[in-house]
């Protein structure tokens, strides 16, 4: 239990820093705090949450759990940029991610920082569990998201990307190399585009198939359809980023586009059947019409932010000759800082 430990923390350095970035999490804080609480570590480890909620979230935290961290800002704040924030806030060697939607296992702490002890490895990143099994919605949103991510009894393997909200590095990724090593704050696909660029920097990335945190999904069809718009949308961003080479071809052909659904289907299943078995396969089965449906939503996000961007290249290049600004960059002041020590 934290709480067990809060002492110490006054008077020791914590070796792991958990880090939450959080907007509007109200419904299912409590169960991400809880399972950060029933951790089974001899490890000392501080639980920081930063927030920028407008539903009570920072309330519930500072009332139930006194021992986290939490920082509240009054400004919305990127996934990416409240991670960033976090890291400058961490005392711990290590730093672990962990998204307000997601609910570790007692063993998560133990198992991530091992991975990363035993394998030298600069960073590694878990599977994900479905958390609304019952919800056809909740799980078409998460299969779509998550196939690549699946969790089975595996040995580590090296990876060019994994789940952000379920990931963990030295602190020195973020120390040593400021300017490259921080994750992009306005990007859906941040975590997948920060490890690609520390995997072009020679960087040690493990996926550990067998770390496995349980993912409280969106649920209803417009929620899910809405995210999934999103979701296409951040990958042409970090698509962008990471495979320029395709992006100039569909910028030739936009519309084909619209057949990465059919070869994501055949993909799906076939993850879904070697990584979880035949029922899990005959779920998808069922699930199929809608998530094909979703797919194609998430192919309309795509093609739209494609042909966007496609447009507005030429407009870009008359320019070119006129020199670039640094943007500014936005200084949050804190609304409410709430921090135990």
């Amino acid at each position: 239990m934290i709480k067990r430990k809060e002492k110490k923390y006054r008077d020791e350095i914590p070796a792991v820093s958990v880090i939450i970035p959080s907007y509007r999490s109200a419904n299912h804080i409590r169960q991400c705090l809880n399972g950060l609480q029933a951790q089974k570590t001899e490890l000392l480890y501080e639980v920081i949450m930063v927030d920028s909620s407008d539903d009570g979230t920072d309330k519930i935290v500072c009332d139930e759990f006194p021992e986290v961290r939490l920082f509240h800002f009054k400004n919305r704040m990127s996934v990416g940029e409240a991670r960033n924030k976090g890291v400058k806030k961490a005392k711990g060697e290590i730093v672990l991610f962990l998204d307000s939607d997601c609910v570790a296992r007692p063993d998560w702490i133990e198992k991530m920082v091992a991975a990363i002890c035993t394998h030298g490895a600069d960073g590694v990143g878990g599977a994900m569990e479905n958390g609304t099994p019952a919800s056809i919605t909740g799980s078409t949103g998460f299969y779509l998201e998550f196939f690549r991510f699946l969790g089975f009894e595996g040995q580590a393997q090296r990876t060019p990307f994994f789940v952000g909200g379920n990931s963990g590095f030295k602190k020195e990724i973020f120390t040593a190399f400021p300017t490259y090593h921080r994750y992009e704050e306005d990007s859906v696909g941040e975590d997948f585009i920060f490890n690609w660029e520390l995997k072009k920097k020679g960087k040690l990335l493990l996926f550990l198939p067998s770390v496995v945190v349980k993912h409280l999904n969106k649920t209803g069809l417009r929620k899910v359809l809405s995210y999934q718009y999103k979701l296409g949308q951040g990958a042409y961003v970090y698509r962008s980023r990471v495979s320029p080479r395709i992006i100039r071809f569909l910028e030739r052909l936009p519309l084909l586009s619209f057949f990465i659904p059919i070869a994501v289907m055949p993909w799906l299943g076939w993850m879904m059947l070697r990584r979880n078995g035949i029922w899990t396969f005959l779920k998808f089965l069922v699930l199929l019409p809608l998530l094909y449906s979703a797919n194609n939503v998430w192919a309309l996000g795509f093609y739209r932010e494609l042909t966007r961007q496609k447009f507005k290249k030429p407009a870009t290049s008359a320019t070119s000759d006129i020199k670039k600004t640094k943007p500014a960059v936005r200084d949050f002041n804190y609304n409410r800082e709430l921090v135990n020590e």
